[in-house]
């Protein structure tokens, strides 16, 4: 009585069937020659010549996740490393083989973690060329990440006959596309996880800077010339102008912090990032919106109608930045906290120097828009409370008029100062203190900023005197990309280079009439 044999060929993945050796896979476990893509601007390769070291303890696995089985020969060959696994007789395993069988898993993807790797730059893409790897697992699946990892062979122990024959039969399975995958720092560790969790879950956040604990680690990487430092300082480059931080690492989003909390005037803007080239930035600015929409009186009849003007102009951009002292010799034996000190003191300069253009900026804007004047019955440093009720319900009346938001007020610093000090009839009429009952507002006089009569109130430090201007949030624009995580040294054939924190920033007031300056009427 002898035994059958029985061979199932699905997409190059064979199914060995027969009694003495119970249910095995051959195949390509790693093909040779083929590139993938990792993360955004990275890709991987591996050598015909990579050591795969001791693949005794390798175990096979069903898409990285279960464990069904253990490699039991690897074979470096010109086309891949070719691999013969044992599926184990078990519920997981017995499913495994009929997914096999129906062509659902024609495929091998690998777990291992790098030992050797070679990186080479073709045009913007870094590669990673996998010289040595230890090979910790084989997963049987449908989506691979290598297309030419193909199963060739299985063997099954059920098929039993008493003719010795062989048969064979071919599953036309699909040619299934190569996975896009996406990877940062720690999944570079380890691949496997990486693989199940791009099969199973959507594709996770990229976090931005997760490779490094602090600004110290991210400037020692990059003195080290580590090509992961530069990386991460290109896809930095735009952070700053993005209020959204919570897809960046805990040190990168408190730099981001840092900065904000140094821009009181800056942040009155709109914020976007600069186009990666050129020395000015055109835009189109909106100069009147008389737009009405209102029901239509009878059908047929026409609709109402309004006129929005646009014109195009430019903004030049310029260079913002400092630099300290931060030779290559005292970045790589400091400690990180004293460079995280270094780079901190940096960072505040540089958003110091931002603010104070964007100051630039608003004062500019106010006294450009002077045919928006809203007279007022005093100096503004003068108004009393009941004229400030009036002032904002007619401020309120003509922004709507122009199609445009009342937005912030913002004060020079005697204005600030004269309305803390508001009364009526002897009370204070606004909480500074921030523990007593406010009827008209509240202001903080350490942060410089308030609310009265439910409008943003916000001092601008060096505004000239009398100056109030009611801000619509869409009026100031800032362009800006750079900032703390552009570090840049003054020459790199030096050990003794400083290091420089810069940026590039660009102003423009888009809407002049959404500022609305506040004053008496000017006498002859």
């Amino acid at each position: 009585m002898s035994e059958e044999v029985r061979t199932i060929t699905v997409k190059g993945i064979e199914l060995r069937e027969d009694q003495g050796d119970g249910t095995r896979i051959e195949g390509i476990a790693v093909p040779f020659g083929q590139r993938i893509g990792l993360w955004r601007g990275a890709a991987e390769e591996f050598a015909p010549d990579c050591d795969f070291g001791d693949t005794t303890r390798t175990k096979l696995s069903r898409d990285h996740d279960r464990l069904i089985g253990k490699v039991t020969n690897a074979t470096r060959e010109a086309d891949g490393l070719h691999i013969t696994a044992s599926i184990s007789d078990t519920a997981e395993g017995r499913d495994a083989v009929q997914l096999i069988r129906d062509g659902v898993l024609d495929s091998f993807s690998v777990g291992f973690m790098p030992v050797t790797t070679d990186k080479r730059t073709e045009g913007d893409t870094s590669v990673y060329v996998r010289r040595a790897v230890k090979l910790l697992e084989v997963a049987v699946t449908g989506i691979p990440a290598y297309t030419g990892a193909a199963i060739t062979g299985q063997r099954d122990q059920e098929h039993v006959n008493q003719e010795t024959d062989t048969k064979e039969e071919t599953v036309e399975n699909e040619q299934q596309p190569a996975t896009e995958s996406r990877f940062d720092q720690l999944e570079m560790q380890i691949r496997s996880l990486a693989d199940t969790i791009g099969r199973q879950k959507p594709d996770p956040p990229h976090v931005i800077g997760g490779q490094y604990r602090s600004a110290g680690e991210f400037a020692k990487a990059l003195a080290a010339g580590d090509d992961t430092a530069y990386e991460f300082m290109r896809e930095a480059r735009d952070l700053i102008s993005s209020a959204d931080t919570n897809n960046t690492n805990e040190w990168v989003a408190d730099q981001i912090k840092l900065i904000q909390s140094r821009r009181s005037v800056a942040n009155l803007f709109q914020h976007a990032a600069l186009p990666a080239t050129g020395m000015t930035l055109e835009y189109l600015k909106l100069g009147s919106n008389t737009l009405k929409v209102a029901e239509q009186t009878a059908e047929g009849a026409a609709l109402t109608t309004g006129k929005i003007t646009l014109t195009s102009a430019t903004a030049a951009v310029k260079t913002y930045g400092g630099y300290a002292p931060l030779s290559r010799q005292v970045i790589e034996r400091s400690n990180t906290p004293a460079l995280d000190t270094a780079l901190r003191a940096l960072t505040i300069a540089y958003s110091n120097a931002v603010e104070a253009a964007a100051r630039a900026q608003l004062t500019a804007a106010i006294t450009g828009a002077a045919a928006n004047k809203l007279e007022t019955p005093a100096a503004v440093s003068a108004l009393t409370a009941d004229q400030w009720i009036t002032v904002i319900i007619n401020a309120a009346e003509a922004a709507d008029g122009r199609g445009a938001q009342l937005g912030t007020l913002a004060v020079s610093k005697d204005v600030f100062d004269k309305m803390a000090k508001i009364t009526r009839s002897g009370d204070a009429l606004m909480d500074v203190s921030g523990e007593g009952v406010d009827k008209l507002g509240s202001l903080s006089l350490t942060g410089i900023t308030g609310r009265m009569l439910s409008v943003p109130v916000q001092m601008v430090p060096g505004a000239a005197a009398n100056t109030a201007a009611f801000i619509d949030p869409t009026a100031l624009q800032m362009w800006e990309a750079g900032g703390p995580f552009q570090l840049q040294q003054d020459d790199t054939t030096k050990l003794l280079s400083n290091y420089s924190v810069y940026g590039y920033a660009a102003f423009a007031t888009v809407f002049t009439g959404g500022v609305m300056p506040l004053g008496p009427k000017a006498t002859a």
